[in-house]
């Protein structure tokens, strides 16, 4: 098995765990924070993405991955940053079956984490400036408003949220961020936009404080992030949402976003304690399942 200097070459792998373009693929191996590794039937890639790791593996077939990814992980595994990123996730998307893999992701300590979808809105060049009713007020975050959107963005994602090293990676990509204010000069809500690239703009948070939930105050925020993005010159407009969150589905349709792709996220811790303990508790629990009752 190879590591990274010798994938510099394209691999035409029919088995991928998310669709990758070959010049996106080609960026990931030539950073100096890669790690990649390939065998003669495939290949494993950890790159950070979004503050934290990320994996991406393809291979020639079900089988060929059976039998070569637990061989290539050991080595991937060492390579995890422990002492900076949250978790390393994987994305499934286009396979038409996963029952062969969810076994190959059990052993690697991969958990279902949650569904995601990408959503766009192909014509934003005049987008109009949004409405805001009176007393309710939309400025420029500053850094005195940090403690305050990360409390936003925990509480707002729940169990659905990212994590603080992506927190952290929004801060540093920002391009624009805006804090909405309600009646009493509270920030209920916040938007982040990356740069516009070729056009094309990503909205990279956007969160309500769940207690001015109903206020429809995000439709206000993410309308001012998309318009943020047309006043840069972004033609399209693309965020992630999470499906299990309906009512961001909802506001998303009602500014013209359309569904662009979707698929599933798993993530693996990187405290190997914990790791470990879960471990423990499926042993037993499968013991309990073999033998309990017996009486």
């Amino acid at each position: 098995m190879n590591s990274r200097p010798a994938l510099e070459t394209d691999q035409p792998y029919e088995l991928k765990n998310a669709p990758l373009r070959p010049r996106d693929r080609q960026e990931l191996l030539e950073r100096d924070t890669t790690y990649a590794i390939q065998s003669d039937t495939g290949e494993v890639i950890l790159a950070y993405e979004q503050g934290q790791q990320r994996i991406w593996w393809g291979f020639r077939s079900i089988e060929d991955m059976r039998n070569d990814f637990p061989l290539m992980w050991p080595e991937v595994l060492a390579h995890l940053d422990r002492d900076h990123v949250d978790y390393v996730a994987m994305d499934i998307a286009g396979l038409p079956t996963r029952t062969w893999l969810d076994p190959l992701l059990q052993d690697a300590d991969f958990a279902f984490f949650a569904e995601w979808m990408d959503m766009a809105n192909p014509d934003i060049s005049d987008f109009g400036i949004p409405e805001f009713p009176e007393g309710i007020t939309m400025r420029k975050a500053t850094e005195d408003d940090l403690q305050r959107c990360y409390a936003i963005w925990t509480e707002a994602y729940g169990d659905f949220g990212d994590g603080p090293a992506t927190f952290d990676w929004l801060t540093d990509e920002s391009e624009w961020a805006g804090c909405l204010e309600d009646e009493d000069g509270e920030v209920v809500a916040f938007a982040i936009t990356g740069a516009v690239e070729r056009g094309e703009g990503r909205i990279l948070a956007a969160a309500v404080a769940p207690e001015a939930w109903g206020n429809g105050y995000g439709k206000l925020i993410l309308g001012a992030a998309t318009y943020a993005l047309a006043a840069q010159g972004a033609v399209k407009a693309s965020l992630r949402v999470r499906p299990d969150i309906k009512q961001g589905l909802r506001t998303c349709s009602e500014l013209g976003f359309r569904h662009q792709a979707a698929g599933l996220e798993f993530r693996r811790e990187v405290d190997e304690d914990l790791i470990q303990a879960r471990r423990d508790e499926r042993r037993k629990a499968g013991v309990k399942a073999r033998f309990g009752g017996w009486r």
